[in-house]
């Protein structure tokens, strides 16, 4: 590559970040040329690094990967002439603090900003058997997960090995928030990462999507937090990846969880315990764990907002998401924990309003009212539309759903344009902060696109009617996941944001279409607006 455009992008880099090194320059202008999946990053390193073409010995330790030259290498090389990764240097400081390798003056200087100290004179003196990491959302928790699973299993194979009975499998479980989360810790991250590194002849067997086992005896299992199948296992590494979040079926699962695999460590001194996650609310085990951490020996306990860990996070995205929620962005991405959170709505009030079988015909005289929650035809998303009504007593009906998983948008906009023409609505509430592109194409099927307000009203006013028993929809599975995978956040100024985890449906987007028409139905009706005021609102807001 041409020196100026080595250059270049090193003055850009500086530009944006004038308190970097050239050291730490350098290395963001290498990594800027390799791709950010761990899959696509280890094929492109696939020939030896710089550094183990100068060192005939780690040269020969990449070519054989036995357990016996494994185990005289630290993390930090191993992820780097092993797994052939660049991590960003603040990744590898916290590799470094948590198996108390020597710190430069920059790695002392980023883990004094990490454990929240305004100078540190060295780093921990030896290694952790805990750590909490408070990490922004794509800082590398999931990548970092895998390497130290992975080092855990062939690098420390001997020292494990130690503590098993004969013909017993040892473990290095990752548990996960859910089981696709679960499956991508191990087929996206530790299996890919083995299979296309020296590791790979260290595989017994073809990996599955939650387990990798390896011809020493030690295996990676992934679960979800739901599942009780590490009970009873020989466990020598646990990590509990984003379990700040974790939740079955509305209940917090992050005590239960812990309580029943931590007796599994007994049986093998120095076992190690990680919470690596997005904080949450400052409730439940993780923050407990992150509450006392700075204070206990033995665990490397830091908190890091998302541009620190990973600054190849594109700006102008983390801007668009901190205009949209500042509350929500403070937690995602800055670290920041909330003063509390719940789950928004019960299974069992979710259950007595999903009664409907299927769509209501739609009758003459109604006022019907159209809302979608666009998807953007990206990722995992869908597409959501939802058509709901107001009866004379109050009642609020949900006439009909839709949901898309499909990026055609040409055969959504027609769909729509039906429903929109079935129930008569001439007008669509949409994404606050809809694209131009939702407004252009509803206007070419004769629709108006209104914006609707922030999902803390609509939310709030759906909960308050599902309460009162006066909201009535589709008995969709898909809806009923969506409501209650719904998380309130209250600031410290109790401010309220709703969250939705990310699942294999996407971001719960036809709930968030249906609660939309529904705040539109009923927020023209007199008769409810006295029944359901502000005041009523704040009280369920302030009860949750």
């Amino acid at each position: 590559m041409p020196k100026s455009t080595k250059d270049a992008r090193r003055a850009r880099l500086a530009g944006k970040h004038p308190d970097w090194t050239r050291a730490q320059l350098d290395d963001a202008v290498r990594a800027s040329y390799l791709s950010k999946d761990p899959e696509k990053r280890a094929k492109q390193c696939s020939g030896l690094t710089p550094h183990a073409r100068k060192h005939k010995h780690t040269a020969k330790v990449i070519a054989k990967a036995t357990v016996s030259d494994l185990e005289h290498l630290d993390i930090v090389t191993f992820s780097r002439d092993i797994l052939r990764l660049t991590l960003w240097p603040s990744q590898e400081t916290l590799l470094r603090a948590l198996y108390a390798l020597p710190m430069s003056a920059d790695d002392l200087s980023r883990y004094g900003t990490m454990t929240r100290r305004t100078s540190v004179d060295c780093g921990p003196t030896q290694e952790a058997d805990e750590g909490v990491w408070a990490l922004g959302a794509r800082a590398g928790k999931s990548l970092l997960a895998s390497i130290i699973a992975l080092y855990e299993c062939t690098a420390r194979a001997a020292r494990w090995r130690a503590s098993l009975r004969k013909s017993e499998i040892g473990y290095a479980v990752i548990v996960a928030t859910r089981l696709q989360q679960a499956q991508d810790i191990v087929q996206a991250g530790a299996a890919r990462l083995a299979t296309n590194s020296p590791l790979k002849d260290m595989i017994a067997g073809e990996p599955t999507q939650t387990r990798l086992e390896f011809k020493n005896g030690l295996c990676i299992l992934s679960l979800p937090c739901n599942s009780t199948a590490g009970r009873g296992l020989p466990i020598f590494c646990l990590i509990l990846d984003e379990c700040a979040h974790y939740f079955t079926e509305g209940v917090k699962a992050d005590t239960d969880i812990y309580g029943s695999l931590c007796p599994r460590l007994a049986q093998f001194p120095g076992a190690k315990t990680l919470l690596p996650s997005t904080p949450s609310a400052k409730q439940g085990l993780f923050w407990r764990w992150f509450k006392e951490g700075f204070d206990v020996a033995g665990r490397v306990t830091v908190q890091a907002p998302t541009e620190f860990m990973n600054p190849a996070v594109d700006r102008a995205f983390l801007e668009k998401i901190r205009l949209r929620d500042p509350d929500n962005y403070a937690r995602e991405f800055d670290a920041q924990f909330a003063e509390s959170a719940s789950n928004y709505f019960t299974s069992d009030t979710v259950d007595a309003a999903l009664v409907l079988d299927g769509d209501v015909s739609p009758a003459d005289g109604v006022d019907y009212h159209l809302a979608i929650d666009q998807s953007g035809a990206t990722g995992r998303d869908r597409f959501g539309a939802a058509v709901a009504h107001c009866e004379e007593d109050g009642r609020v009906i949900v006439d009909a759903l839709r949901s898309w998983d499909t990026r055609n948008l040409d055969m959504i906009l027609e769909a729509l344009g039906l429903l929109a023409g079935r129930y008569r609505a001439g007008r669509v509430l949409c994404d606050a902060y809809a694209s131009g592109w939702v407004t252009t194409a509803l206007n070419k099927l004769g629709l108006e696109a209104e914006r609707r307000p922030g999902l803390p009203q609509v939310y709030s006013n759906t909960r308050s009617l599902m309460t009162a028993g006066k909201l009535q929809a589709p008995g969709s599975g898909e809806l009923r996941a969506a409501l209650l995978n719904t998380t309130a956040f209250f600031g410290s100024n109790n401010s309220l944001s709703i969250v939705h985890e990310r699942t294999a449906e996407g971001h719960a987007d036809v709930a968030d279409a249906v609660a939309t028409a529904v705040w539109s139905a009923s927020g023209r009706t007199p008769e409810l607006q006295r029944a359901f005021s502000d005041a009523d609102i704040d009280r369920c807001l302030k009860a949750a």
